[in-house]
Formats: structure tokens, C-alpha cells, sequence
């Protein structure tokens, strides 16, 4: 409905409720019996539509409970669990210090998870992705994750820079940019895109197929298995300022307000 005023009956008829239910969520109705599913379909609605978004904050700020979900992939990877927990401990002191909890989800537990305000995808695939909106009427953040899909906000590492600090390093010398190995298509074609030479890693093994002397490293949890013989650049995927970006992406799709670009890299 890109470009079209949408109304109170084009909300009603996506969330599947009457025009009434709407009207009763958008204004905060408590004497009424509204499930708390309903509300939750209708306020994601809302934010997707962008209806009434300065409404929809309201109805919805009083139902903040403060709790960030984690979603992550499946994986027999020790490298990838290894860098999932180092993610999640990232995120979850970063969120604590602003008094919010970070739970996980596991890969087998995709189910609705009502008591979080949002939830951060951290490298899932578009499937999965979408398997876990299925089930929750909250907003989902991709992060490090490429969803393409401008009603989700998606928060990855800006991969110029990256490209520009190896660049700097080694004096436009050739090189390799070694990343972990990832479900999401998006993602390594955008980086194979973005870079001459890319070697995906699901095992220590891997690395052995390393074929430059000049490496680029973007993941903390490879560094310590990197042999010394190598020459490293050494950009973290996780800083914080992308920690601060992903804060305020939270913020602004838990309260449903309406942004233009949510396509954050940083």
C-alpha cells in the first residue's frame, strides 16, 4: 500500500478483526475483552501500514514489558554456537545497561513469544526468518542478517568499511576476506559481491584453504584459531556502535514509529 493513505478498514481487513477492534487497540481500550493476541496482530499491522502510528505507540507503550527476544539458527558448527553465545552476551550487557532482559530463542522453540516487545534475528536465513514472523506479532530486527525487505528493519556491518581498513593495511596488496559460514544467501552474495576474494568458515579446517598471505577477519571468535603465519586485519562485526544502532531500531519498531530507511549498516 506504498504511496496510498491507508485507513481504518485496510488495517482492520489485514489483521482479519473488525473495524471496531482496531478503533478499541488504537485507543487503548481497557474495558473491553481483547485478547492479547488480537492486540498484538493488530498493532503489527499497524506498524506495517504505518496507520496511525503516533496512536499505536500509545496503545503499545503501556504494554512494554522491557524483554528482548534473541532468535538464532541451527547449527552443529562449534564455531557458529561459539559466535551465536558471544552475539547474544554482546547484546544481552549492552540491553541490560538500559534495563531491558535478552532471552533466547532456539532454532527448535519457534513458537509465540508475547512477552518480548521485539525480537533481534541474528543470521537467519529469509526462511526462517519468515517462519519465526509467522508465529509473533511483535517486530523482528535482522541483524547481521540480509532480509531485504523494507518492513523489517535490518542492521549489518557496513561492508566498505571493512573493504576500506583492509585496503589501508595492507596497501592495496591483495587479500582474503575469511568470514563465517552462513545460511543466509543475501549475505554471502553480498559479500562476495563486495570483495575480490571471500572463504567461508564452518570449521577450524577450513581455514586451511586460506590461499593469501593478507587476511581480512570481521568475526572475533575465528581470531584465536587464525595461525600467526598470517598477516590480519582485524574489523569487528559487533562494535558499539552498532550495538547503539540496533538499540535505537528496537526502540523505534517497539513503538511503532514510522521510519523512512530500515536499512541500517554501520
Amino acid at each position: 500500500m506504498a504511496g496510498k493513505k491507508v485507513t481504518i478498514r485496510d488495517e482492520a481487513r489485514e489483521a482479519g478483526v473488525s473495524v471496531a477492534t482496531v478503533s478499541y487497540v488504537v485507543n487503548g481500550r481497557t474495558d473491553l475483552r481483547i485478547t492479547d493476541e488480537t492486540r498484538k496482530r493488530v498493532l503489527q499491522v499497524i506498524n506495517l501500514l504505518n496507520y496511525s502510528p503516533n496512536q499505536a505507540a500509545k496503545a503499545l507503550a503501556s504494554k512494554r514489558k522491557n524483554q528482548v527476544g534473541f532468535a538464532i539458527s541451527d547449527t552443529k558448527s562449534f564455531l557458529k554456537i561459539a559466535d551465536q553465545m558471544y552475539v547474544m552476551k554482546k547484546v544481552a550487557s549492552f540491553m541490560g545497561d538500559k534495563n531491558y532482559e535478552v532471552f533466547l530463542i532456539p532454532p527448535s522453540r519457534f513458537e509465540n513469544y508475547g512477552q518480548a516487545d521485539a525480537l533481534i534475528c541474528y543470521d537467519l536465513d529469509k526462511t526462517t526468518f519468515a517462519s519465526l514472523g509467522d508465529c509473533n506479532f511483535a517486530p523482528l530486527l535482522a541483524l547481521d542478517c540480509y532480509i531485504n525487505d523494507s518492513l523489517f528493519f535490518q542492521i549489518n556491518s557496513n561492508l566498505d568499511r571493512l573493504k576500506a581498513a583492509a585496503e589501508k593495511k595492507f596497501n592495496d596488496e591483495p587479500y582474503q576476506y575469511v568470514m563465517l559460514e552462513t545460511d543466509n544467501k543475501e549475505k554471502k552474495d553480498f559479500a562476495n559481491n563486495t570483495f575480490d576474494n571471500v572463504i567461508f568458515i564452518g570449521k577450524p579446517s577450513d581455514l586451511n584453504n586460506i590461499t593469501y598471505n593478507n587476511i581480512l577477519v570481521s568475526n572475533d571468535v575465528l581470531l584465536d584459531f587464525i595461525p600467526k603465519k598470517y598477516n590480519v586485519c582485524y574489523e569487528p562485526d559487533i562494535t558499539t556502535e552498532k550495538l547503539e544502532l540496533l538499540y535505537k531500531a528496537y526502540e523505534q519498531a517497539a513503538e511503532r514509529i514510522p521510519i523512512e530507511n530500515h536499512n541500517l549498516s554501520i
